[in-house]
């Protein structure tokens, strides 16, 4: 009966070896623990359940950019109650992260009430309105400052990265 058990257990333990083998994979390793998702080739784009819009992702994103849900955009809170951040991320070089698009969606009220503080201080509003919808608004910040030299790889890659409002407004279903 030792025996039964001996072989049970040595099955057992090849099976779990076998199993957390073909977990492995080629993607990317993920060192951030913030970062939700790499954004895969199989991905056709971002679904947002809460507030209902869908994002499709740019071919260009595929494995070079990562989203992350947070409310943070450029190193500063957003006082958001709905965001999602992406970030494109050189895993060649593994670079730090650096923030592409953030999708935000406010409370109608609250959109306004921040655009009138907004042309209080400087005139002009913070971000791009994509579209509104059941007392909703969808705003895209897009970062256009390259953090990198923009003449270096990092900072070409960077660029061809970061969407125009059109784009962005292009790819949003809702």
């Amino acid at each position: 009966m030792s025996f039964t058990k001996k072989g049970a257990t040595a099955l057992a333990i090849a099976g779990a070896m076998f199993a957390v083998a073909g977990c492995s994979s080629s993607e990317p390793k993920q060192n951030d623990p913030n970062i939700d998702s790499v954004i895969q080739s199989s991905q056709q784009g971002y679904r947002n359940t809460t507030v209902g819009y869908t994002f499709t992702y740019p071919e260009s994103w595929q494995n070079s950019v990562v989203q992350r849900d947070t409310f943070e955009w450029n190193n500063q809170r957003i006082e958001a109650r709905n965001m999602a951040v992406f970030y494109y991320k050189n895993y060649e070089i593994d670079s730090t992260p650096a923030p592409l698009l953030a999708l935000v969606a406010y409370p109608q009220q609250e959109w306004d009430q921040m655009q009138d503080q907004a042309r209080d201080r400087s005139g002009s509003t913070p971000a791009h309105v994509i579209g509104t919808k059941n007392d909703q608004v969808l705003v895209a910040y897009i970062n256009t400052q390259n953090p990198y030299d923009a003449s270096s790889m990092l900072g070409q890659q960077f660029a061809r990265h970061v969407l125009s409002p059109e784009q962005v407004k292009n790819a949003i279903s809702w």
